[in-house]
């Protein structure tokens, strides 16, 4: 059995050997695939840049919308404008439902917040409140404050409610009067009220770290940095990938060489050609982007990406071995590719996608590492788990091997 081991890496090594020798002899191609990506990501992802950083002087607009036109809801919303115009990240606007939707359809607001006919009455009788929140869709980064401002309305109408129906259990037992009962329960209302605001309970101040918003110029470096190793492995890959002419291929099969020696000694030439391109660039982005790293971080900055470059070139050897077509195996790499730079929020954002799309991605391995190197580079974590990507590279060697076996056994 260990004999067989040794044979195999001999073989593997001398096959990584000559594909090296052969890419070594594309120097101009190389040099054109290193340049390439650079040259592609320094003219698209300033334009990318430009259209989801938001700008920073640009408030969050709040419409409340009051169907109930009480005294107590007047007061309430006058109330709350007064205490959140403090905050210059918040506008308070009131206006009609009509005129809510309106501006929802034209991105004028960020959400509104709509007090239901009746409100006040069944606030008082103790009936179960809600409010209507409306949000705009093209407004995700905003849900963050919208939310936490409807989570402390609801912590207030729910204490609000506990008070007055205290005070309304015992006045019913000392017989007051109903107008005069009324004024008690309004009183109490009013009380609380100017309490919650005065102890700062409307909003709950919260930093929101949006790293894409925060330091968006050292994001989108480290996302073309990661998007240009992706289309290194991709090119490299592609270099070394020629069809073998079946004769050929035939007088390996008699010597003992089969696709799974050939096929991981591609991969291993295109991982290292790409890491030296990765290596070679990184060092400029550290040294004049004031990025900080320490030597465990370049450790795990290594091992991060270069368990997504094996399993990307991974999943590109498993497309040429299932796919006999040379000119649909292709089509479907650079769609593979484009997939995974997509999922892995480098080139948008992954606060932009849909709440479905979120779902998915923790699915794809590239998501898992660029939010990794992004916290390693820009958050400065100083922690890592490999378990999920180590799990996913087993898996991918095994299924590269059983389709390497496929293939010399039916082709």
């Amino acid at each position: 059995m260990s004999g067989c081991i040794l044979i195999d890496l001999k073989k593997i090594a001398f096959f990584t050997t000559q594909y090296g020798k052969s890419i070594q002899k594309k120097w101009k191609s190389l040099l054109l695939l290193f340049l390439f990506p650079i040259f592609l990501l320094v003219s698209t992802l300033g334009i990318v840049a430009s259209l989801f950083v938001p700008s920073a002087k640009e408030p969050i607009s709040i419409a409340f919308v009051d169907e109930d036109q009480t005294e107590e809801t007047k007061m309430l919303l006058e109330f709350m404008t007064l205490s959140l115009d403090k905050e210059e990240a918040i506008e308070i606007i009131s206006m009609s439902k009509e005129t809510a939707d309106y501006k929802i359809e034209n991105n004028e607001i960020s959400t509104y917040i709509l007090f239901p006919k009746e409100f006040t009455k069944k606030l008082y009788k103790g009936k179960s409140v809600s409010l209507t929140i409306v949000g705009n869709p093209s407004r995700t980064v905003d849900s963050f404050i919208v939310k936490e401002l409807a989570e402390s309305m609801t912590r207030y109408i729910s204490s609000a409610q506990a008070n007055i129906l205290t005070v309304y259990d015992y006045a019913s037992n000392a017989y007051i009067p109903e107008e005069e009962l009324e004024g008690l329960i309004f009183e109490t209302f009013i009380e609380f009220t100017l309490y919650t605001l005065g102890s700062g309970q409307i909003l709950d101040e919260e930093v929101i770290t949006n790293i894409t918003t925060t330091s968006p110029t050292n994001y989108y470096v480290v996302a073309g940095w990661f998007i240009a190793f992706s289309i290194w492995l991709f090119g490299s890959y592609s270099l070394l990938r020629n069809e073998t002419h079946v004769a050929l291929r035939i007088r390996w099969k008699l010597l003992g060489v089969t696709y799974w020696h050939t096929n991981v000694s591609q991969i291993i030439v295109a991982l290292l050609v790409s890491m030296l391109f990765a290596t070679v660039t990184l060092i400029p982005i550290v040294k004049y982007f004031a990025v900080e790293l320490f030597i465990l971080d370049y450790f795990r900055l290594f091992l991060f990406i270069l368990l997504y470059g094996w399993l990307l070139l991974v999943s590109l050897s498993l497309v040429d071995l299932w796919i006999s077509s040379k000119r649909v195996g292709l089509l479907l790499q650079f769609f593979l590719i484009l997939m995974l730079i997509v999922s892995s929020g480098a080139f948008i954002p992954t606060i932009y996608f849909p709440l479905l799309l979120k779902n998915l991605l923790p699915f794809f391995f590239s998501f898992e590492v660029f939010r990794w190197i992004v916290d390693i580079v820009l958050v400065g974590r100083n922690y890592a788990d490999f378990t999920l990507l180590g799990i996913q590279s087993f898996v991918g060697l095994i299924l590269l091997w059983i389709s390497t076996q496929w293939k010399d056994r039916w082709k």
